[in-house]
């Protein structure tokens, strides 16, 4: 199986982590396999309330967490203050250099932004968070026209609901057409890729 970890921490945009965690969780019902193990972590096990009130409870704190092969780092405004935590990125860093891929969803690209893993690479973002980029990642190429990236290992998407988006390419990607959209049918979510 797939080992996906999914970032949380305060004032988390909540469908920044739902919809991939949906995306992939659904991949194991809808075709009734077990593809993928999607498990969240944060600084720690406490509680951390999205942006929109809702408390969630992370299954590991970052130095129990097992290592992920896929790690998707969330946006929401509480990016500013984990960009601001050196010992917190360090540790997602680490866990970035043992992983398949990497991905990104709305302003969660300051993470890999200010860690130098976007210089020279495309990227993606909310629409409201351009500016702020290119003064976190000088040396990254801006794509705002697109719905998401793909440099290989390490993937960005556009603002909230365009994670889901990039979850299906990247499933597509990995296991195949026939997944992805069992998937899409299984979640009622049309796919254009």
């Amino acid at each position: 199986m797939i080992k996906i970890a999914i970032f949380l921490f305060p004032d988390i945009e909540t469908l920044d982590f739902c919809g991939p965690l949906e995306v992939f969780t659904a991949a194991n019902l809808a075709t009734g396999e077990n593809h993928f193990d999607v498990y969240t972590f944060a600084e720690t096990t406490t509680p951390v309330n999205t942006i929109n009130g809702l408390s969630v409870n992370p299954a590991y704190g970052i130095d129990e967490l097992p290592q992920p092969d896929i790690l998707v780092l969330p946006g929401g405004d509480g990016t500013k203050a984990v960009i601001s935590n050196p010992v917190l990125l360090h540790k997602i860093k680490e866990l970035y250099e043992k992983t398949q891929y990497t991905f990104s969803v709305c302003s969660g690209s300051r993470i890999p932004a200010v860690l130098g893993l976007l210089d020279g690479k495309m990227f993606t973002t909310h629409h409201s968070v351009f500016d702020d980029m290119q003064k976190l990642a000088p040396k990254a190429r801006a794509m705002p026209n697109n719905r998401f990236t793909d440099n290989g290992k390490i993937l960005t998407s556009a603002g909230v609901a365009a994670g889901i988006d990039l979850s299906f390419y990247l499933l597509e990607k990995i296991k195949g057409k026939e997944v992805m959209e069992k998937t899409s049918r299984y979640m009622e979510y049309p796919v254009k890729l």
